[in-house]
């Protein structure tokens, strides 16, 4: 059977692909965007028109470029700042940070407020969201600002709706219904995200032929984590965000994890497992509260300069991720990798026993060479993940509707 586009679902999704083009690489003519996109002039020309109508699009500057040679000069278009405003959100442990962005994907107003996660109430919580970007809001130096959408990433675990955070190591509460939260105060459409998802989606808008179709991104930080892409697509759960690499078993019946389990690829690689064997602690202790505690950079040096046991808690921090990559490898096949966070800073010492527990746990799969890049601080990709989905899911709704605010009802 022969599927047929209608006439509407043609117009979408040409215009979709005019303003992907315009967000990939703003200042483009209506040449490049005909290049870029495939389409016809009379249509390119067409759409964009209809873009510049509805304020979506505008000529930034008319005048010729250097070099541009005889003829009619190219007139560049560039995504209009004022279409939109949208909010994103960071919860960390004792930390919340907000943004808010203009449709051009310039930062306008930001703000960052402290708070006792792990002693937070539900209430205090939500009234911490909100006042965080009620703070943003204001920094923008505009007496009125309606919000188009919001993002938030967070450690833990989200539902798959991207409503609900139904875990996190960084509060004692469960099931907080974030999403409604910030659609009541904001009655602006919100997306919560697992923060390792967001950073593998700033990678992939960064620079999608290196961290393209097939990825993940590894975080090594206070706790452990992975966003994944295969085949161009986010890897989540059935009911949840999934993907806790920093929860597969490494050594069944080892260490504590602070999520209360044994073994756990986190309780021998992240931030407070390095310091707990570097300094001698005991394996069954539930480790104290994560986020700044722990200086890997120390533990990284003492380990350089011989330090025995710092060698050996960072080198068994890389065969806890690289098995935890075989036993993945096993069952989607090899991808690259890139490492982000603080536990970065300790990667030369770790490589080696990585890529050993790749070699010893991978069979007839090619991973001698598998590419693994490195980003030391995670904060600015959690950021941007969020803030370009935000402005992706605009861009989609403009395509679709036009530029009229979607309001929560």
């Amino acid at each position: 059977m022969t599927s047929v586009m209608r006439s509407d679902d043609v117009r979408k999704s040409n215009r979709r692909r005019v303003l992907g083009a315009v967000r990939r690489q703003d200042g483009l003519s209506r040449t490049d965007i005909q290049r870029k996109t495939g389409l016809s002039a009379a249509t390119v020309s067409a759409i964009t028109s209809n873009l510049i109508a509805e304020g979506v699009l505008i000529y930034p500057d008319t005048k010729r470029s250097a070099g541009a040679g005889r003829g009619r000069p190219k007139v560049a278009l560039a995504l209009n700042p004022d279409t939109a405003l949208v909010g994103t959100l960071i919860f960390r442990h004792n930390i919340i940070s907000a943004a808010v962005t203009n449709y051009a994907g310039q930062t306008v107003g930001e703000e960052t407020i402290e708070i006792v996660t792990a002693e937070a109430s539900p209430k205090e919580l939500r009234l911490a969201l909100c006042r965080c970007m009620e703070q943003a809001i204001q920094r923008t130096g505009r007496a009125s600002v309606h919000l188009q959408r919001i993002s938030i990433g967070i450690q833990g675990v989200i539902d798959i709706d991207g409503a609900i955070m139904l875990w996190s190591p960084i509060s004692r509460q469960t099931d907080l219904p974030i999403k409604q939260w910030l659609e009541d105060h904001f009655a602006a459409p919100t997306h919560v995200s697992n923060d390792c998802d967001m950073i593998a989606r700033a990678l992939n808008w960064r620079d999608p032929l290196r961290y393209g179709r097939n990825f993940a991104a590894v975080l090594l930080a206070d706790g452990v984590g992975m966003g994944l892409l295969l085949r161009g697509q986010m890897i989540n759960g059935t009911r949840s965000s999934g993907t806790e690499f920093g929860h597969m078993t490494y050594l069944p019946g080892g260490a504590l994890c602070r999520c209360g389990s044994f073994g756990c690829i986190e309780a021998y690689a992240s931030a407070y497992a390095i310091d707990r064997r570097a300094t001698g602690g005991h394996e069954d202790q539930l480790p104290p509260e994560p986020q700044g505690a722990y200086n890997i950079d120390a533990i990284a040096n003492a380990a350089r300069n011989g330090d025995r046991q710092s060698r050996i808690a960072i080198e068994t921090a890389g065969d806890a991720i690289g098995t935890g990559l075989a036993n993945i490898y096993a069952l989607v096949d090899p991808f690259p990798i890139i490492m982000v966070g603080s536990g970065v800073v300790a990667f030369d010492l770790m490589e080696g026993s990585i890529r050993r527990a790749l070699r010893a746990n991978v069979a007839g799969k090619q991973v001698e060479n598998i590419p693994i890049d490195c980003f030391t601080d995670e904060y600015p990709l959690v950021r941007e993940g969020c803030m370009i989905s935000a402005l992706l899911a605009h861009d989609e709704q403009i395509a679709d509707f036009g530029s009229i605010p979607e309001v929560v009802s």
